[in-house]
């Protein structure tokens, strides 16, 4: 990108942490962007810039810090709560907007992944409170899952107690024209000012001109005062401040409190900043100076997708510069800097690598297409997979009369485009059961087939800093970056077909543990894929069908299709989630079958009932081959279904997992082997054609 505002370099300042007092990371970004030396440093953790000299003196300064969370309790159960900081409570929705997604500690020794706990959608129907006729999500009921089962576990992560933490940082480019990431006006306000630093120190400069980058601004404001008392007096000030608020239309615009002594003059705001600047106290330099406050337009402030035009941070650049009297044109080009944000990458055993690869792969119910082709590609040499009628992917071999079906569905939840506004908003419908708030004021991705993803927005609700429930009364609409239905049409974009779903990876959880959207049901798609290993499909005396289904979150679809064609079916074994209530938030009255005890089978669920027999039998097979399994009851129901109506018994095998249907889907990897080495032994072993249909003795 050519200019120091670009959005490639405001993408990546972005995904830095600065909780207020824990600045540290966004500090380094601000000072890799200069030589070495070249800022100063103060105790405070200020980072200061001094140029030319004499009168007049002028103060320009930016924040370095933004709102978060600390750990303020480590459970014995190795789960964290957590209180606000630099924040407080910025509307109703400020806390919910943390419910149910990716989180990053940062502690002494380097970023941790966790996720924050949300209610399983699965059990809505069972609360005697659904969720979504709540009050607004708050902090006091947050709970933290960085993947332990105990407070030991947490120590062994390096997680200390008042470490800090955020939202993962997900910064959505829009068009090249917009940015969006938590705190983005005042990280955007840091860069401005980055450039403008560089700008004025290529040239002489009129007097004495200080450029500051402050910290605890939101806890206390004394790293601004520590400044002004060292380097002051001051005539002028030009202070950012993230408070001044209107809407963006991205034309190049920047917010003063006043009009400024310059020749370019920005929209002023006259009502007070909320909430209202700190006063100067007496023993600071400023008592005679002249305070501009500028800031800058935004769209959704205080969500995690407050957006900011790039026209309009330039704007503000050029403010700063106008204001000292600088004869540069404009800011200058800053390089973008080498400073990764995050946890270091794991090196993944090659299970997980697969199923990092299927999560990877976006696919709404009837929109399959690039998983149903990944998992092909994964299929061993021999295999010769069709693709039927319905979309699904099937594998037959072997031969017999005994005939074992297994079926893991591709599809996720996600949404389709319902229509189009003319100012080019795309309204969107839910496909398959969820909570949609979970989707409010986050990054989206828009699908069209043939072509890239279209980088989005999910809208927070018009009433969001006023609303008084957790749940929507309205659609979830999305901005794309488009000001017409028909710019919106040119892009590819036609309601009923184009999906829509938010960015996605697989994160790892401790050493035993991963989140990610959609592992309901790509865990069942891999360990379909992985039992394939090594077999000898000539060597089997019976046949058997794999099956990779469609559309199986809006009503089993592509199974209903599959049994059908499958009716010669001696049994079959849906491969899906069992949705546990091995979660913070949870009854364990039913569901509960922990993580990291096996593979389940879902004996009792919504629409079916395993016969005794063929869970004994199961459990046989998995005590000869010493694999750890549990069984248990949940919500929900699975593919196996629609071979129900032909008669063909159902033995929903499972992987247990937390939080389901949301953004955070939990497993352990010791679940996901276990049901693999199960699927094995089930496909592999020759067991007797008349266990599958005769009722065995119990065993003693």
């Amino acid at each position: 990108m050519a200019s120091a505002q670009s959005a490639e370099l405001l993408q990546a300042y972005a995904r830095t942490s600065g909780v207020t007092g824990r600045e540290e990371e966004a500090s380094q970004f601000v000072e890799s962007l200069f030589k070495a030396g070249a800022l100063q440093h103060d105790r405070l953790g200020n980072l200061v810039l001094v140029l030319g000299s004499g009168l007049p003196r002028r103060l320009l300064v930016a924040p370095l810090d933004e709102p978060g969370y600390v750990v303020s309790q480590i459970q014995d159960n190795g789960y964290l709560r957590v209180t606000p900081v630099g924040g407080g409570r910025i509307g109703p929705l400020f806390h919910q907007f943390l419910e149910g997604h990716d989180v990053r500690i940062s502690t002494e020794r380097g970023a941790v992944n966790a996720v924050s706990c949300v209610p399983s959608s699965h059990y809505d129907g069972l609360r005697a409170e659904p969720e979504k006729s709540k009050a607004p999500f708050s902090w006091q009921s947050a709970f933290l899952d960085v993947g332990a089962s105990s407070a030991a576990d947490v120590a062994t992560q390096g997680i200390r107690l008042l470490d800090p933490l955020t939202l993962e940082k997900k910064p959505a480019v829009i068009g090249q024209q917009w940015v969006a990431a938590p705190a983005m006006k005042a990280k955007a306000a840091a860069l401005a000012l980055a450039a403008v630093a560089q700008t004025l120190a290529a040239a002489p400069v009129k007097g004495t001109v200080v450029v500051a980058w402050v910290t605890q601004e939101l806890l206390n404001g004394k790293g601004f005062e520590a400044v002004a008392n060292r380097f002051g007096p001051f005539e002028e000030v030009y202070r950012f401040d993230r408070h001044l608020e209107t809407e963006a239309t991205g034309t190049g615009q920047f917010l003063t409190n006043q009009a400024l002594p310059s020749a370019l003059s920005g929209q002023v705001l006259t009502q007070p900043t909320r909430p209202a600047p700190k006063p100067v106290l007496p023993n600071t330099k400023l008592a005679n100076a002249r305070t501009y406050l500028l800031g800058l337009p935004a769209r959704y402030t205080n969500t995690p997708v407050e957006a900011v035009a790039v026209a309009d941070v330039r704007q503000l650049a050029q403010a700063w510069l106008l204001a000292v009297g600088s004869p540069a044109p404009a800011p200058v080009a800053l390089p973008l800097p080498a400073v990764a944000a995050g946890p270091p990458p794991v090196a993944l055993p090659a299970p997980a690598r697969l199923l990092a690869g299927l999560v990877g792969q976006y696919g709404v119910s009837n929109a399959e297409t690039p998983v149903r082709e990944f998992i092909a590609r994964q299929l061993p040499a021999w295999a010769k997979p069709v693709v039927d009628q319905a979309g699904n992917l099937t594998l037959t071999f072997g031969q017999g009369q005994r005939h074992l079906v297994f079926v893991a569905h591709m599809d996720e939840v996600g949404f389709v485009v319902d229509s189009i506004r003319p100012n080019g908003r795309l309204v969107l419908a839910m496909k398959g059961g969820a909570f949609p708030w979970l989707w409010e004021a986050q990054p989206a991705l828009v699908h069209i087939p043939g072509q890239a993803a279209i980088s989005a927005l999910f809208e927070p609700r018009p009433d969001y800093m006023k609303a008084t429930k957790s749940a929507l009364s309205v659609p979830l609409t999305l901005f794309a970056g488009f000001t017409s239905a028909q710019q919106a049409q040119a892009a590819g974009i036609h309601p009923g077909s184009s999906t829509v779903t938010m960015p996605k990876r697989l994160r790892p959880l401790g050493t035993q543990r991963a989140a990610a959207r959609g592992l309901d049901d790509r865990v069942g798609c891999a360990a379909l894929l992985l039992s394939l290993k090594g077999l000898d499909p000539g060597k089997l005396p019976y046949k058997v069908t794999y099956v990779w289904s469609v559309a199986e979150e809006i009503g089993v679809l592509g199974a209903a299709f599959a049994a059908q064609q499958l009716q010669d079916a001696t049994v079959v074994y849906p491969i899906d989630t069992f949705v546990s209530s091995d979660a913070p938030q949870e009854s364990r009255i039913f569901g509960y079958c922990p993580l990291g005890q096996g593979a389940v089978i879902r004996v009792l669920e919504n629409p079916n009932f395993v016969p005794r027999h063929l869970v004994r039998e199961v459990h046989a097979l998995a005590d000869r081959h010493r694999i750890p399994i549990q069984e248990g009851m949940t919500a929900g129901g699975t593919d196996g279904l629609e071979f129900l109506n032909y008669g063909i018994p159902s033995v929903p095998l499972s992987w247990p997992g937390r939080y389901s249907h949301s953004p955070v889907e939990v497993l352990d990897y010791r679940d996901m082997d276990s049901l693999v080495r199960l699927l094995r032994a089930l496909v592999q072993v020759n067991v007797p054609a008349r266990a599958a249909t005769q009722p065995t003795k119990p065993r003693r």
